[in-house]
């Protein structure tokens, strides 16, 4: 008696968690819905906040995306995109580091972190403002698009940290 009541919670429990998710199907991301200007808001490795703006520009199947704060390009990456999330490798003149990005509407809300935060991971959102500028996004590889270098200071920014 016992295993048949077992039995019938085990095929219960299957036949409950199989039909979970099925409610309504998930949308198929576009990837139209990320290039774009945005306002960038987020808190350096410093612990104070910093504003800005972000560029993201499709490139293939992959992003380009620039930071600029206080007038001045501070970090550049790429990024790849897997349902609402979008995941960026970034570089600056003083570090490097990563951000995943939740899409969220007309927001991306991320957290980041670099090799020398200390094991910390920080926030920072973008609010979409406008399409993404009509030129093709140039390639990162090129001198021209990286960041000119600084002195190294040995502290960890983000990607909108001013430099």
């Amino acid at each position: 008696m016992r295993s048949a009541a077992l039995l019938l919670v085990v095929l219960l429990v299957s036949g409950v968690s199989s039909s979970i998710g099925r409610a309504a199907p998930a949308a198929t991301p576009d990837a139209s819905d990320i290039p774009g200007v945005y306002e960038c808001q987020g808190t350096g490795a410093d612990g104070k906040p910093y504003r800005g703006a972000v560029i993201i520009e499709p490139d293939g199947s992959r992003f380009v995306v620039r930071w600029i704060i206080a007038s001045e390009l501070t970090a550049i990456g790429v990024g790849v995109r897997e349902a609402n999330m979008l995941a960026v490798s970034f570089f600056g003149p003083d570090s490097g580091g990563v951000v995943l990005y939740r899409i969220d509407g007309q927001k991306l809300i991320g957290h980041w972190s670099a090799p020398l935060a200390a094991g910390q991971v920080f926030e920072e959102t973008l609010t979409r403002m406008a399409d993404p500028p009509a030129s093709s996004p140039t390639n990162p590889s090129v001198p021209e698009a990286a960041p000119r270098p600084r002195p190294s200071r040995a502290r960890p920014l983000g990607p909108g940290s001013p430099i």
